[in-house]
Protein backbone atom coordinates (compact mmCIF):
# COMPACT_ATOMS: atom_id res chain seq x y z
CA UNK A 1 0.00 0.00 0.00
CA UNK A 2 1.28 3.46 -1.21
CA UNK A 3 2.28 5.83 1.80
CA UNK A 4 1.57 9.16 0.92
CA UNK A 5 3.43 11.53 3.29
CA UNK A 6 3.58 15.14 1.37
CA UNK A 7 2.92 17.89 3.70
CA UNK A 8 -0.67 18.55 4.67
CA UNK A 9 -2.52 21.40 3.17
CA UNK A 10 -4.59 23.14 5.96
CA UNK A 11 -8.26 23.50 4.44
CA UNK A 12 -9.81 24.53 7.29
CA UNK A 13 -13.60 24.89 7.46
CA UNK A 14 -15.00 28.33 6.85
CA UNK A 15 -18.25 27.45 9.07
CA UNK A 16 -15.86 28.12 12.32
CA UNK A 17 -17.45 30.09 14.85
CA UNK A 18 -14.84 33.00 15.55
CA UNK A 19 -16.17 32.04 19.19
CA UNK A 20 -15.64 28.61 19.26
CA UNK A 21 -14.20 27.20 22.63
CA UNK A 22 -10.56 25.09 22.80
CA UNK A 23 -11.40 21.79 21.57
CA UNK A 24 -11.40 19.11 24.41
CA UNK A 25 -8.51 16.58 25.06
CA UNK A 26 -8.82 13.24 23.31
CA UNK A 27 -10.98 11.04 24.26
CA UNK A 28 -13.18 13.27 26.60
CA UNK A 29 -16.47 12.81 27.40
CA UNK A 30 -18.39 15.80 26.45
CA UNK A 31 -20.05 17.85 28.10
CA UNK A 32 -23.89 18.41 27.67
CA UNK A 33 -22.95 22.41 26.53
CA UNK A 34 -20.58 20.73 23.98
CA UNK A 35 -23.08 18.10 22.81
CA UNK A 36 -25.32 21.39 21.85
CA UNK A 37 -22.51 23.79 20.42
CA UNK A 38 -19.65 21.55 20.03
CA UNK A 39 -16.19 23.07 19.63
CA UNK A 40 -15.20 21.74 16.40
CA UNK A 41 -10.92 20.80 15.95
CA UNK A 42 -9.47 22.31 13.11
CA UNK A 43 -9.99 19.77 9.97
CA UNK A 44 -7.84 19.37 6.95
CA UNK A 45 -7.50 17.26 3.68
CA UNK A 46 -4.03 15.92 3.31
CA UNK A 47 -1.96 16.63 -0.31
CA UNK A 48 -4.03 14.55 -2.80
CA UNK A 49 -1.23 15.36 -5.62
CA UNK A 50 0.06 11.50 -4.87
CA UNK A 51 -3.45 9.81 -4.96
CA UNK A 52 -5.51 8.01 -8.02
CA UNK A 53 -8.25 10.34 -9.27
CA UNK A 54 -11.00 8.83 -7.66
CA UNK A 55 -9.95 9.13 -4.59
CA UNK A 56 -9.10 12.50 -4.79
CA UNK A 57 -12.85 13.10 -5.82
CA UNK A 58 -13.94 11.04 -3.26
CA UNK A 59 -12.18 12.47 -0.53
CA UNK A 60 -13.01 16.15 -1.63
CA UNK A 61 -16.83 15.22 -1.66
CA UNK A 62 -16.70 13.33 1.76
CA UNK A 63 -14.72 17.13 2.75
CA UNK A 64 -17.87 18.75 1.65
CA UNK A 65 -20.15 16.60 3.69
CA UNK A 66 -18.27 17.28 6.55
CA UNK A 67 -18.03 21.07 5.87
CA UNK A 68 -22.16 20.57 5.58
CA UNK A 69 -22.43 19.41 9.37
CA UNK A 70 -20.19 21.99 10.98
CA UNK A 71 -22.38 24.40 9.45
CA UNK A 72 -25.51 22.51 9.91
CA UNK A 73 -26.71 22.89 13.63
CA UNK A 74 -29.86 21.68 12.98
CA UNK A 75 -28.47 18.36 11.89
CA UNK A 76 -28.77 15.22 14.11
CA UNK A 77 -25.66 14.38 16.03
CA UNK A 78 -25.69 10.78 15.07
CA UNK A 79 -25.73 12.13 11.06
CA UNK A 80 -22.51 14.80 11.88
CA UNK A 81 -20.56 12.41 13.92
CA UNK A 82 -20.78 9.77 10.72
CA UNK A 83 -19.67 13.07 8.54
CA UNK A 84 -16.92 13.37 10.31
CA UNK A 85 -16.17 9.73 11.38
CA UNK A 86 -16.28 8.43 7.77
CA UNK A 87 -14.09 11.12 6.53
CA UNK A 88 -11.61 9.53 9.02
CA UNK A 89 -12.01 6.00 8.12
CA UNK A 90 -11.01 7.17 4.47
CA UNK A 91 -7.83 8.64 5.42
CA UNK A 92 -6.93 6.22 7.42
CA UNK A 93 -7.70 4.26 4.48
CA UNK A 94 -5.60 6.18 2.60
CA UNK A 95 -2.81 6.01 5.51
CA UNK A 96 -3.16 9.67 5.97
CA UNK A 97 -2.99 9.16 9.70
CA UNK A 98 -2.43 12.74 11.11
CA UNK A 99 -5.28 14.06 9.07
CA UNK A 100 -7.55 11.58 10.26
CA UNK A 101 -7.26 12.21 14.00
CA UNK A 102 -8.87 15.18 14.07
CA UNK A 103 -11.91 14.14 12.07
CA UNK A 104 -12.35 11.00 14.37
CA UNK A 105 -12.07 12.72 17.93
CA UNK A 106 -14.86 15.31 16.50
CA UNK A 107 -17.39 11.94 15.67
CA UNK A 108 -16.41 10.72 19.30
CA UNK A 109 -17.12 14.16 20.91
CA UNK A 110 -21.11 14.04 18.72
CA UNK A 111 -21.95 10.47 19.18
CA UNK A 112 -19.55 8.74 22.51
CA UNK A 113 -21.49 5.66 22.30
CA UNK A 114 -21.37 4.70 18.96
CA UNK A 115 -18.62 1.97 19.13
CA UNK A 116 -16.84 2.72 15.72
CA UNK A 117 -15.05 6.01 16.92
CA UNK A 118 -13.33 4.61 19.65
CA UNK A 119 -12.54 1.43 17.73
CA UNK A 120 -11.26 3.33 14.87
CA UNK A 121 -9.39 6.08 16.77
CA UNK A 122 -7.81 2.36 18.53
CA UNK A 123 -6.67 1.49 15.01
CA UNK A 124 -5.41 4.88 14.15
CA UNK A 125 -2.75 4.81 17.05
CA UNK A 126 -1.84 1.73 16.42
CA UNK A 127 -1.21 1.80 13.09
CA UNK A 128 0.76 5.50 14.47
CA UNK A 129 3.19 2.89 17.00
CA UNK A 130 1.74 4.75 19.81
CA UNK A 131 0.58 1.40 22.24
CA UNK A 132 -0.66 3.24 25.20
CA UNK A 133 -3.37 5.69 23.42
CA UNK A 134 -4.38 2.30 21.29
CA UNK A 135 -4.83 0.35 24.63
CA UNK A 136 -6.76 2.76 25.65
CA UNK A 137 -9.51 3.18 22.94
CA UNK A 138 -9.69 -0.67 22.29
CA UNK A 139 -10.20 -0.80 26.48
CA UNK A 140 -12.96 1.59 25.65
CA UNK A 141 -14.52 -0.33 22.64
CA UNK A 142 -14.43 -3.48 24.72
CA UNK A 143 -16.63 -1.93 27.54
CA UNK A 144 -19.06 -1.41 24.88
CA UNK A 145 -18.74 -5.03 22.92
CA UNK A 146 -16.96 -7.20 25.64
CA UNK A 147 -17.04 -9.95 23.29
CA UNK A 148 -16.08 -8.41 20.28
CA UNK A 149 -13.21 -10.98 18.88
CA UNK A 150 -11.39 -8.65 16.78
CA UNK A 151 -11.02 -5.63 19.47
CA UNK A 152 -9.66 -8.28 22.26
CA UNK A 153 -6.79 -10.06 19.52
CA UNK A 154 -6.00 -6.36 18.49
CA UNK A 155 -5.74 -5.39 22.69
CA UNK A 156 -3.53 -8.64 23.46
CA UNK A 157 -1.62 -7.77 20.62
CA UNK A 158 -1.27 -3.83 21.73
CA UNK A 159 -0.40 -5.20 25.32
CA UNK A 160 2.38 -7.39 24.05
CA UNK A 161 4.08 -4.41 22.19
CA UNK A 162 3.82 -2.40 25.71
CA UNK A 163 5.21 -5.70 26.96
CA UNK A 164 2.40 -6.98 29.48
CA UNK A 165 2.73 -10.37 28.27
CA UNK A 166 0.29 -11.63 31.56
CA UNK A 167 -2.26 -8.90 30.96
CA UNK A 168 -2.25 -10.17 26.58
CA UNK A 169 -3.01 -13.66 27.78
CA UNK A 170 -6.43 -13.61 29.14
CA UNK A 171 -7.64 -11.66 25.90
CA UNK A 172 -6.41 -13.90 23.86
CA UNK A 173 -7.81 -16.89 25.56
CA UNK A 174 -11.43 -15.18 25.79
CA UNK A 175 -10.86 -14.80 21.63
CA UNK A 176 -10.20 -18.27 21.57
CA UNK A 177 -13.54 -19.28 23.46
CA UNK A 178 -15.16 -17.68 21.36
CA UNK A 179 -14.31 -18.55 18.28
CA UNK A 180 -11.83 -21.86 18.19
CA UNK A 181 -10.69 -21.18 14.85
CA UNK A 182 -9.41 -17.45 15.48
CA UNK A 183 -5.89 -17.89 14.23
CA UNK A 184 -4.37 -14.79 15.35
CA UNK A 185 -5.58 -15.26 18.98
CA UNK A 186 -3.92 -18.42 18.43
CA UNK A 187 -0.92 -16.86 17.75
CA UNK A 188 -0.98 -14.64 20.48
CA UNK A 189 -1.43 -16.82 22.88
CA UNK A 190 2.55 -18.01 21.35
CA UNK A 191 3.98 -14.92 21.64
CA UNK A 192 3.25 -14.67 25.01
CA UNK A 193 4.97 -18.02 25.95
CA UNK A 194 7.29 -16.73 23.73
CA UNK A 195 8.07 -13.67 25.92
CA UNK A 196 8.10 -15.72 29.26
CA UNK A 197 10.16 -18.51 27.96
CA UNK A 198 7.93 -21.32 27.89
CA UNK A 199 8.92 -22.66 24.34
CA UNK A 200 7.17 -25.83 24.22
CA UNK A 201 3.80 -23.99 24.83
CA UNK A 202 4.54 -21.50 22.09
CA UNK A 203 5.58 -24.36 20.03
CA UNK A 204 2.44 -25.93 20.43
CA UNK A 205 -0.37 -22.92 19.71
CA UNK A 206 1.74 -21.88 17.18
CA UNK A 207 2.02 -24.89 15.00
CA UNK A 208 -2.05 -25.12 15.62
CA UNK A 209 -2.50 -21.48 14.29
CA UNK A 210 -0.51 -22.65 10.95
CA UNK A 211 -2.01 -25.70 11.01
CA UNK A 212 -5.64 -23.59 10.51
CA UNK A 213 -3.66 -20.83 8.11
CA UNK A 214 -1.02 -22.53 6.12
CA UNK A 215 -1.03 -19.13 3.74
CA UNK A 216 0.07 -16.91 7.43
CA UNK A 217 3.55 -17.13 6.59
CA UNK A 218 4.74 -14.75 9.28
CA UNK A 219 4.09 -17.63 11.78
CA UNK A 220 7.24 -19.49 10.25
CA UNK A 221 9.24 -16.63 11.92
CA UNK A 222 7.64 -16.92 15.54
CA UNK A 223 8.23 -20.90 15.39
CA UNK A 224 11.99 -20.26 14.42
CA UNK A 225 12.22 -18.60 17.17
CA UNK A 226 10.47 -21.09 19.43
CA UNK A 227 12.38 -24.09 17.96
CA UNK A 228 15.43 -22.16 18.59
CA UNK A 229 14.75 -21.24 22.16
CA UNK A 230 14.04 -25.13 22.59
CA UNK A 231 16.77 -26.05 21.49
CA UNK A 232 15.82 -27.87 18.00
CA UNK A 233 18.16 -25.61 15.23
CA UNK A 234 17.29 -27.78 12.73
CA UNK A 235 13.92 -27.09 12.86
CA UNK A 236 14.04 -23.65 13.71
CA UNK A 237 16.68 -23.42 10.63
CA UNK A 238 13.58 -24.86 8.38
CA UNK A 239 11.10 -22.65 9.42
CA UNK A 240 13.18 -19.20 8.87
CA UNK A 241 13.26 -20.87 5.18
CA UNK A 242 9.77 -20.69 4.53
CA UNK A 243 8.64 -17.24 6.63
CA UNK A 244 7.07 -14.63 4.84
CA UNK A 245 5.34 -11.39 5.36
CA UNK A 246 1.31 -12.77 5.51
CA UNK A 247 0.30 -12.48 9.14
CA UNK A 248 -2.33 -13.97 10.87
CA UNK A 249 -5.34 -11.27 11.49
CA UNK A 250 -8.41 -11.43 13.44
CA UNK A 251 -11.78 -11.46 11.07
CA UNK A 252 -12.51 -7.54 11.69
CA UNK A 253 -15.42 -6.38 9.97
CA UNK A 254 -15.46 -2.99 11.12
CA UNK A 255 -11.94 -2.35 10.27
CA UNK A 256 -12.53 -3.84 7.13
CA UNK A 257 -15.54 -1.46 6.00
CA UNK A 258 -12.87 1.28 6.17
CA UNK A 259 -10.68 0.28 3.50
CA UNK A 260 -13.15 -1.21 1.32
CA UNK A 261 -15.11 2.49 1.46
CA UNK A 262 -11.97 3.59 -0.29
CA UNK A 263 -12.11 3.58 -4.10
CA UNK A 264 -8.39 3.16 -4.35
CA UNK A 265 -7.15 1.09 -6.81
CA UNK A 266 -3.89 0.65 -4.69
CA UNK A 267 -6.40 -0.74 -2.16
CA UNK A 268 -8.52 -3.01 -4.52
CA UNK A 269 -4.71 -4.33 -5.39
CA UNK A 270 -3.36 -5.03 -2.06
CA UNK A 271 -7.61 -7.01 -1.27
CA UNK A 272 -6.45 -8.85 -4.55
CA UNK A 273 -2.87 -10.05 -3.54
CA UNK A 274 -3.91 -11.13 0.12
CA UNK A 275 -7.14 -12.75 -1.80
CA UNK A 276 -4.46 -14.42 -4.06
CA UNK A 277 -2.21 -15.66 -0.80
CA UNK A 278 -5.22 -17.59 0.41
CA UNK A 279 -6.18 -19.26 -2.64
CA UNK A 280 -9.44 -17.39 -3.02
CA UNK A 281 -8.71 -16.92 -7.26
CA UNK A 282 -11.53 -15.65 -8.43
CA UNK A 283 -12.13 -13.28 -5.69
CA UNK A 284 -8.27 -11.65 -6.65
CA UNK A 285 -9.72 -11.69 -10.27
CA UNK A 286 -12.81 -9.21 -8.88
CA UNK A 287 -10.47 -7.47 -6.88
CA UNK A 288 -8.47 -6.78 -9.69
CA UNK A 289 -10.77 -5.67 -12.52
CA UNK A 290 -12.58 -3.05 -9.83
CA UNK A 291 -9.41 -1.54 -9.19
CA UNK A 292 -8.91 -1.60 -13.15
CA UNK A 293 -11.98 -0.04 -13.19
CA UNK A 294 -10.93 2.83 -11.52
CA UNK A 295 -7.53 3.16 -13.20
CA UNK A 296 -7.07 1.41 -16.53
CA UNK A 297 -3.87 2.47 -17.38
CA UNK A 298 -2.28 0.97 -14.45
CA UNK A 299 -0.32 -2.09 -15.74
CA UNK A 300 1.10 -3.78 -12.74
CA UNK A 301 -2.66 -4.09 -11.56
CA UNK A 302 -3.52 -5.71 -14.91
CA UNK A 303 -0.60 -7.75 -15.00
CA UNK A 304 -2.20 -9.26 -11.05
CA UNK A 305 -5.12 -9.37 -12.94
CA UNK A 306 -3.83 -11.72 -15.67
CA UNK A 307 -2.04 -13.78 -13.15
CA UNK A 308 -5.39 -14.06 -11.27
CA UNK A 309 -7.06 -14.59 -14.58
CA UNK A 310 -4.45 -17.42 -14.86
CA UNK A 311 -5.09 -19.33 -11.58
CA UNK A 312 -8.64 -19.27 -12.10
CA UNK A 313 -8.60 -21.25 -15.42
CA UNK A 314 -9.31 -18.78 -17.55
CA UNK A 315 -5.62 -19.02 -19.68
CA UNK A 316 -6.87 -16.75 -22.85
CA UNK A 317 -8.38 -14.42 -20.22
CA UNK A 318 -5.01 -14.38 -18.76
CA UNK A 319 -3.32 -14.47 -22.11
CA UNK A 320 -5.78 -11.14 -23.56
CA UNK A 321 -4.70 -9.16 -20.29
CA UNK A 322 -0.98 -9.92 -21.07
CA UNK A 323 -0.77 -8.76 -24.76
CA UNK A 324 -2.98 -5.97 -23.58
CA UNK A 325 0.27 -4.84 -21.17
CA UNK A 326 2.66 -5.55 -24.16
CA UNK A 327 0.38 -3.31 -26.31
CA UNK A 328 0.14 -0.36 -24.46
CA UNK A 329 3.99 -0.92 -23.22
CA UNK A 330 6.47 -3.05 -25.25
CA UNK A 331 8.95 -3.03 -23.17
CA UNK A 332 7.43 -3.70 -20.42
CA UNK A 333 9.34 -7.01 -18.71
CA UNK A 334 7.45 -8.77 -16.00
CA UNK A 335 4.65 -9.36 -18.98
CA UNK A 336 6.82 -10.63 -20.89
CA UNK A 337 8.01 -13.27 -18.60
CA UNK A 338 4.76 -13.73 -17.38
CA UNK A 339 3.17 -14.40 -20.73
CA UNK A 340 6.37 -16.88 -20.85
CA UNK A 341 5.45 -18.77 -18.09
CA UNK A 342 1.91 -18.80 -19.87
CA UNK A 343 3.09 -20.26 -23.01
CA UNK A 344 5.72 -22.87 -20.66
CA UNK A 345 2.22 -24.74 -19.02
CA UNK A 346 0.57 -24.27 -22.29
CA UNK A 347 3.05 -26.79 -23.97
CA UNK A 348 4.56 -24.07 -26.34
CA UNK A 349 8.66 -23.90 -25.17
CA UNK A 350 9.32 -22.15 -28.44
CA UNK A 351 7.69 -19.02 -28.18
CA UNK A 352 7.92 -19.04 -24.07
CA UNK A 353 11.85 -18.37 -24.70
CA UNK A 354 11.10 -15.67 -27.18
CA UNK A 355 9.27 -14.09 -24.16
CA UNK A 356 11.82 -14.70 -22.05
CA UNK A 357 14.54 -13.06 -24.44
CA UNK A 358 12.26 -10.16 -24.61
CA UNK A 359 11.73 -9.81 -20.76
CA UNK A 360 15.73 -9.99 -20.60
CA UNK A 361 16.33 -7.66 -23.11
CA UNK A 362 13.77 -5.05 -21.55
CA UNK A 363 15.45 -4.95 -18.34
CA UNK A 364 19.08 -6.86 -18.11
CA UNK A 365 18.58 -7.37 -14.04
CA UNK A 366 15.35 -9.51 -14.36
CA UNK A 367 17.25 -12.65 -12.80
CA UNK A 368 14.10 -14.62 -12.40
CA UNK A 369 13.12 -14.17 -16.40
CA UNK A 370 17.17 -14.68 -16.92
CA UNK A 371 16.55 -18.09 -15.10
CA UNK A 372 13.46 -19.65 -16.72
CA UNK A 373 15.23 -18.40 -19.71
CA UNK A 374 18.71 -20.57 -19.38
CA UNK A 375 16.05 -23.37 -17.72
CA UNK A 376 13.70 -23.61 -21.07
CA UNK A 377 16.69 -23.73 -23.18
CA UNK A 378 18.56 -26.61 -21.61
CA UNK A 379 14.62 -28.36 -21.71
CA UNK A 380 14.90 -27.69 -25.68
CA UNK A 381 18.58 -29.34 -25.86
CA UNK A 382 19.99 -25.93 -26.22
CA UNK A 383 22.80 -26.49 -24.06
CA UNK A 384 25.48 -23.96 -24.55
CA UNK A 385 23.33 -20.83 -24.63
CA UNK A 386 21.29 -22.46 -21.43
CA UNK A 387 25.00 -22.27 -19.60
CA UNK A 388 25.55 -18.88 -20.93
CA UNK A 389 22.43 -17.76 -18.94
CA UNK A 390 23.22 -19.84 -16.28
CA UNK A 391 26.58 -17.85 -15.46
CA UNK A 392 24.86 -14.27 -16.42
CA UNK A 393 22.44 -14.89 -13.27
CA UNK A 394 25.40 -16.20 -10.91
CA UNK A 395 27.65 -13.39 -11.92
CA UNK A 396 24.56 -10.87 -11.09
CA UNK A 397 24.19 -12.84 -7.96
CA UNK A 398 26.25 -15.68 -6.93
CA UNK A 399 24.06 -16.92 -4.29
CA UNK A 400 21.18 -18.26 -6.27
CA UNK A 401 21.37 -22.18 -5.81
CA UNK A 402 19.78 -22.77 -8.71
CA UNK A 403 21.88 -21.39 -11.12
CA UNK A 404 24.71 -23.07 -10.24
CA UNK A 405 22.94 -26.40 -10.65
CA UNK A 406 21.75 -25.25 -13.70
CA UNK A 407 24.45 -24.37 -15.22
CA UNK A 408 26.56 -27.85 -13.72
CA UNK A 409 23.63 -29.72 -15.45
CA UNK A 410 24.23 -28.15 -18.84
CA UNK A 411 27.86 -28.88 -18.73
CA UNK A 412 27.65 -32.56 -18.13
CA UNK A 413 25.18 -32.25 -21.24
CA UNK A 414 28.28 -30.44 -22.86
CA UNK A 415 30.33 -32.90 -22.00
CA UNK A 416 32.26 -30.84 -19.52
CA UNK A 417 32.15 -33.56 -16.84
CA UNK A 418 35.44 -32.26 -14.62
CA UNK A 419 33.67 -28.88 -14.56
CA UNK A 420 30.69 -30.10 -13.55
CA UNK A 421 31.64 -32.11 -10.88
CA UNK A 422 33.44 -29.14 -9.68
CA UNK A 423 30.57 -26.86 -9.85
CA UNK A 424 28.54 -29.45 -7.63
CA UNK A 425 30.64 -30.39 -5.28
CA UNK A 426 30.89 -26.57 -4.75
CA UNK A 427 26.97 -26.20 -4.96
CA UNK A 428 26.62 -29.02 -2.34
CA UNK A 429 29.16 -27.30 -0.25
CA UNK A 430 26.95 -23.60 -0.30
CA UNK A 431 23.93 -25.34 -0.12
CA UNK A 432 24.00 -28.33 1.68
CA UNK A 433 20.27 -28.39 1.97
CA UNK A 434 19.69 -29.35 -1.65
CA UNK A 435 18.95 -32.96 -2.25
CA UNK A 436 19.99 -31.90 -6.18
CA UNK A 437 23.37 -30.82 -6.00
CA UNK A 438 24.08 -34.43 -3.86
CA UNK A 439 21.73 -36.31 -6.68
CA UNK A 440 23.53 -34.93 -9.48
CA UNK A 441 27.04 -35.47 -8.18
CA UNK A 442 25.89 -39.36 -7.16
CA UNK A 443 25.10 -40.08 -10.70
CA UNK A 444 28.01 -38.15 -12.26
CA UNK A 445 30.93 -40.45 -9.37
CA UNK A 446 28.63 -43.28 -10.66
CA UNK A 447 28.04 -43.39 -14.59
CA UNK A 448 30.07 -39.89 -16.37
CA UNK A 449 31.42 -41.45 -19.88
CA UNK A 450 34.76 -39.66 -18.75
CA UNK A 451 36.73 -42.49 -16.43
CA UNK A 452 38.70 -39.32 -14.80
CA UNK A 453 35.24 -38.39 -13.45
CA UNK A 454 33.71 -41.38 -12.23
CA UNK A 455 34.43 -42.30 -8.14
CA UNK A 456 32.34 -45.57 -7.68
CA UNK A 457 33.27 -45.22 -3.79
CA UNK A 458 32.15 -41.66 -3.33
CA UNK A 459 29.23 -42.33 -5.34
CA UNK A 460 28.36 -44.85 -3.16
CA UNK A 461 28.74 -42.77 -0.13
CA UNK A 462 26.57 -39.97 -1.32
CA UNK A 463 23.67 -42.55 -2.30
CA UNK A 464 23.43 -43.50 1.06
CA UNK A 465 22.71 -40.16 2.37
CA UNK A 466 20.65 -39.45 -0.39
CA UNK A 467 18.40 -42.38 -0.32
CA UNK A 468 18.37 -42.09 3.80
CA UNK A 469 16.64 -37.90 3.44
CA UNK A 470 14.57 -38.98 0.52
CA UNK A 471 13.18 -42.40 -0.22
CA UNK A 472 11.68 -42.06 -4.20
CA UNK A 473 12.17 -43.88 -7.44
CA UNK A 474 14.85 -41.61 -8.44
CA UNK A 475 16.99 -41.86 -5.36
CA UNK A 476 16.79 -45.37 -5.57
CA UNK A 477 17.61 -45.40 -9.42
CA UNK A 478 20.74 -43.41 -7.96
CA UNK A 479 21.69 -45.48 -5.65
CA UNK A 480 21.55 -48.74 -8.15
CA UNK A 481 24.02 -47.06 -10.41
CA UNK A 482 26.47 -46.06 -7.33
CA UNK A 483 25.94 -49.93 -6.71
CA UNK A 484 27.27 -50.59 -10.44
CA UNK A 485 30.02 -48.73 -10.47
CA UNK A 486 31.40 -50.50 -7.44
CA UNK A 487 31.24 -53.72 -9.00
CA UNK A 488 27.52 -54.31 -7.10
CA UNK A 489 25.50 -55.78 -10.35
CA UNK A 490 23.08 -58.13 -8.01
CA UNK A 491 22.24 -54.84 -5.69
CA UNK A 492 22.44 -52.81 -8.36
CA UNK A 493 19.37 -54.69 -10.38
CA UNK A 494 17.53 -54.96 -7.05
CA UNK A 495 17.51 -51.34 -6.25
CA UNK A 496 16.70 -50.82 -9.71
CA UNK A 497 13.91 -53.14 -9.54
CA UNK A 498 12.39 -51.10 -6.77
CA UNK A 499 13.01 -48.13 -8.29
CA UNK A 500 11.24 -49.46 -11.35
CA UNK A 501 8.34 -50.77 -9.12
CA UNK A 502 8.16 -47.65 -7.45
CA UNK A 503 7.96 -45.27 -9.96
CA UNK A 504 5.10 -47.41 -11.58
CA UNK A 505 2.88 -46.95 -8.60
CA UNK A 506 3.19 -43.41 -8.60
CA UNK A 507 2.04 -43.57 -11.68
CA UNK A 508 5.15 -42.47 -14.00
CA UNK A 509 4.93 -44.34 -16.44
CA UNK A 510 7.18 -42.77 -19.14
CA UNK A 511 10.08 -42.79 -15.88
CA UNK A 512 9.43 -45.93 -15.41
CA UNK A 513 10.06 -47.33 -18.52
CA UNK A 514 12.91 -45.25 -18.90
CA UNK A 515 14.62 -47.49 -16.23
CA UNK A 516 14.82 -50.58 -17.46
CA UNK A 517 17.43 -49.34 -19.54
CA UNK A 518 19.57 -49.47 -17.13
CA UNK A 519 18.41 -52.50 -15.36
CA UNK A 520 19.10 -54.62 -18.48
CA UNK A 521 22.72 -53.48 -18.12
CA UNK A 522 23.27 -54.54 -14.36
CA UNK A 523 21.42 -57.87 -15.09
CA UNK A 524 24.31 -58.40 -17.77
CA UNK A 525 27.01 -57.40 -15.15
CA UNK A 526 27.49 -53.73 -16.73
CA UNK A 527 27.19 -50.47 -15.15
CA UNK A 528 25.35 -47.17 -16.14
CA UNK A 529 27.07 -44.66 -18.21
CA UNK A 530 24.43 -42.27 -19.05
CA UNK A 531 24.28 -40.01 -15.93
CA UNK A 532 20.55 -39.04 -16.60
CA UNK A 533 18.34 -39.86 -19.39
CA UNK A 534 15.87 -36.80 -18.59
CA UNK A 535 17.16 -33.05 -17.92
CA UNK A 536 17.34 -32.89 -13.84
CA UNK A 537 15.31 -30.55 -13.06
CA UNK A 538 15.28 -28.53 -9.38
CA UNK A 539 12.47 -28.60 -7.04
CA UNK A 540 10.67 -25.17 -6.80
Amino acid sequence: MTRWSAPFALLTAAALASGCSSPSPPGAPPTADARERPAFRTVSLPDLSGMAQPVQQQLRDQFDAVLRAQSNSAMPADDRAAAFGEMGGLLIAAESYAAAEPFLLDALALAPTDVRWNYYLAHLYRLQGDAQKAATFFERALQAKPNDVAALVWLGNVYLDEGRALDARPLFSQALTLDPRAVAARVGLGRVSLAVHDYPAAISELEGGLALDRSATGIHYLLATAYRGAGDIAKADAHLRQAGSVQAGPPDPLLQSVYQQLKSPVLYGTRGDRALVRGEFGQAVSLFRSGLDLDPENLALRQKLATALYLNGDVNGSVKQLQEILRRSPQFASAHYSLGVVLLASGQPDLAIERFQSAVRSDPTYLQARLQLANTLRLRGRFALARDQYAAVIKQDPRVAEAQFGEAASLVDLRRYEEARERLIEGMRLHPERPEFISALVRLYAAAPDPRVRDGRRALALAEVLVKNSDTPRTREAMAMALAETGQYEAAARWQRDAIAAAARAGQTELSRRMGDDLTAYERGQPSRIPWREEPMWES
